[in-house]
């Protein structure tokens, strides 16, 4: 599961808080036996060459009041290991104004090497995180496409530098029609994808067509991991309480309030669908559900959001969990 850090009220029931400790039971009550957790950070445009860090003192008064500090961080990863929960840790970029974070360009080579050096920064300071606190899985980056398709040696020398930090495993989050022309799978331990293929024109379009895309996607993703010579981790999925949640799952729940129609069994269905799919390919070695809070009162998505919690969906997470369990 995808576990997610709410920012509400400078963090107070986000990463390291009671509230979240009781959401960590929750889920391992569902049956998940890992988490991801997604530390953030920032650049002020996609043309910016600074990434920055939330590194309790270190980092930007700007974003104090997020509460995602190291110290909240390290007590999210503890609580978790102490329920048995193994964690990927998966630091994730934030642009100015919701830019998405594949399209970065500081638009020259001096400014590409600034960024380069400062996102190397950044991504160190996780790796020792994740070395200090026993971290299962660290991903190297998420959803970075301009970045990781223009510089793929730099990549292979920033995962070679990681791994004289941290001796756990390695992956990197592509976005999904991305991962194919990724050039370095065979430098790390897994090939990480965001999966979030559309698999409708409309919300009304028969099941079978849907099932047929869906199957055609992940047939892509496994024909990839035998050229990469790598098994599959899907670092996200997720479905919108929507009625059109087939038709763009990549959608973000804000840029649908007031055209979306709520429907909750949409939701469960496409989990439903999809979890049949991937159970009979051995490839797929883990999936992470996009996304569960920290806060379930947290108002961050609205009610044609991905959260499972308290749907029907959430049931069809418990029967996936406890199938796999069963093999």
């Amino acid at each position: 599961m995808c576990l997610a850090h709410s920012y509400a009220a400078g963090g107070v029931r986000g990463y390291g808080s009671p509230t979240s400790a009781a959401e960590l039971q929750r889920l391992r009550g569902l049956g998940a036996t890992w988490i991801s957790l997604t530390p953030f950070g920032f650049q002020e445009s996609l043309s910016a060459t600074q990434v920055r860090g939330l590194y309790g003192e270190r980092s930007d008064a700007r974003w104090q009041s997020s509460g995602e500090t190291d110290a909240r961080l390290v007590a999210e990863i503890r609580a978790a290991h102490a329920l048995g929960l193994k964690v990927l840790l998966k630091p994730h970029l934030w642009v100015g104004r919701g830019a998405w974070r594949a399209e970065i360009d500081p638009g020259s080579a001096a400014g590409w090497e600034a960024w380069k050096a400062s996102y190397a920064a950044f991504l160190r300071h996780y790796a020792e995180v994740a070395r200090d606190e026993g971290v299962a899985l660290l991903a190297i980056g998420t959803e970075l496409r301009s970045s990781a398709l223009r510089f793929p040696a730099w990549w292979r020398e920033l995962v070679r530098e990681v791994r004289v930090v941290y001796r756990g495993e390695l992956t990197y989050a592509a976005n999904w029609d991305e991962a194919e022309e990724v050039a370095f799978w065979d430098a790390l331990d897994y090939v990480g994808v965001n999966f979030y293929p559309s698999l409708a024109e409309a919300p009304g379009d028969p099941e079978a067509e849907k099932q047929r895309r869906l199957e055609e996607a992940l047939d892509r993703l496994d024909a990839l991991a035998v050229r990469s010579d790598r098994p599959l981790l899907l670092t996200e999925v997720g479905y919108k309480s929507s009625r059109a949640t087939d038709v763009r799952p990549y959608e973000w729940t804000e840029r649908i309030r007031g055209r979306g129609v709520r429907d909750d069994v949409a939701q469960a269905r496409a989990y439903r669908r999809f979890f049949h799919a991937v159970a009979r390919r051995p490839r797929i070695r883990g999936v992470y559900v996009w996304k569960w809070f920290t806060d379930p009162e947290t108002r961050e998505e609205g009610p044609l959001g991905f959260a499972p919690r308290g749907k029907p969906a959430e049931d069809e997470l418990r029967a996936a969990f406890g199938a796999c369990a069963s093999l």
